[in-house]
């Protein structure tokens, strides 16, 4: 396929997003505002697995969709990642053109400088011709000024790219936050989830040429009584000791993410069901011997356990589906007796 034939593709995908989109402010009752429409494309266009299941839920309950809903999924799965996007573009733009712009002042004020040595070395040559010897006079003077504008230009512009430097990190640090499970620091469900969707279609483009990949579906045993016993606060150490153990249990490109309340996923790529039930195995064990205890007072609270659901991905089935079979073996663990890890079967 070449490019055009792809270009001429995507072009009409977009149509059809927009015509879909279009359809639903339509049928919706909807004013055509950018952000509802905004809303609507994305969902068709499948960008953002939030915005995909919250819509798909209202539909399945039959209840009508409302401007209010649909104004609360823009400003929060869409807004702010697509002004974030928007601008650190332009601040990579902006950056591009002081680069360029001081590349092109330091060979100007290079030239310049050549050019004054010209003009004084012209100047000791014609000061015995005094009506020559004055036009060279001035010539110089305002050849100083530009040189000296020149070198103040290049010193602001040295100034606003420090600036744009420290705002490209402000803006990355901002990002790397929205991707932080604010309590426990691992990656929080927005991140795997945009993660584990890449993940996916790569395996089914790639076909053959990619590596299996698994997923654990991590559960705390009995964590509401550690909460209802002991209070919220130690509950809070328990997830963060937790979080910290999977975290240190994996390797490199292994995602640990809350995924929500005291439930963890675990990515695995390049790892076969057998390798990821060594690790659940493995894991389980560490934290079953691990004795809980407070951070200040050093207070032992026992033993905790986990249970684990474990499935490994099958081409064409989506993020989704996958996430659904790892809870599925999951809750196989738990009622199997906890303490354990449990694998899905594929399909």
């Amino acid at each position: 396929m070449n490019v055009s034939t792809m270009e001429t593709e995507g072009d009409s995908r977009h149509w059809d997003y927009a015509n879909a989109t279009l359809d639903m402010l339509r049928t919706h009752g909807l004013r055509p505002c950018p952000e509802f429409y905004h809303v609507w494309f994305v969902y068709h266009a499948d960008e953002n697995p939030e915005v995909l299941r919250a819509i798909d839920a209202a539909r399945a309950s039959g209840e009508p969709i409302s401007e209010e809903t649909l104004l609360r999924l823009y400003y929060r799965y869409i807004f702010d990642r697509q002004a974030a996007s928007f601008l650190r573009r332009g601040m990579d733009d902006f950056n591009d053109v002081i680069c360029n712009s001081e590349e092109t002042i330091a060979s100007a004020h290079s030239e310049l400088g050549a050019y004054g040595e010209v003009l004084e070395a012209a100047q000791k040559t014609l000061r015995n011709d005094k009506k020559t010897g004055e036009i060279i006079d001035r010539i110089v003077v305002h050849t100083r000024k530009v040189r000296g504008t020149v070198a103040t230009l290049g010193e602001q512009l040295a100034h606003y790219q420090q600036k744009i430097t420290h705002l490209q990190q402000e803006l990355q640090q901002t990002r790397e936050r929205s991707y932080t499970d604010g309590l426990t620091g691992v990656s929080n469900r927005l991140h795997l989830e945009e993660i584990l969707a890449e993940q996916c279609r790569t395996y089914d483009e790639d076909g053959d040429s990619t590596e299996p990949f698994c997923v654990m579906m991590v559960d705390l045993d009995q964590f509401k009584q550690i909460n209802d016993r002991h209070g919220h606060r130690i509950g809070d150490e328990v997830l963060v000791l937790i979080a910290g153990m999977l975290k240190a249990h994996t390797k490199g490109r292994d995602i640990v993410a809350r995924y929500g309340g005291d439930e963890f996923v675990v990515l695995l790529p390049d790892t076969l069901l057998a390798d990821a039930e060594l690790l659940a195995s493995d894991i389980c064990s560490r934290i079953r011997a691990r004795d809980i205890r407070a951070k200040a007072s050093g207070t032992s609270y026992g033993n905790m356990t986990i249970s684990i659901g474990i499935a490994q991905y099958v081409r064409g089935e989506g993020p989704f589906s996958l996430i659904d079979r790892a809870d599925g073996a999951l809750y196989r663990a738990k009622d199997a007796g906890r303490d354990r890890y449990c694998a899905a079967v594929s399909g």
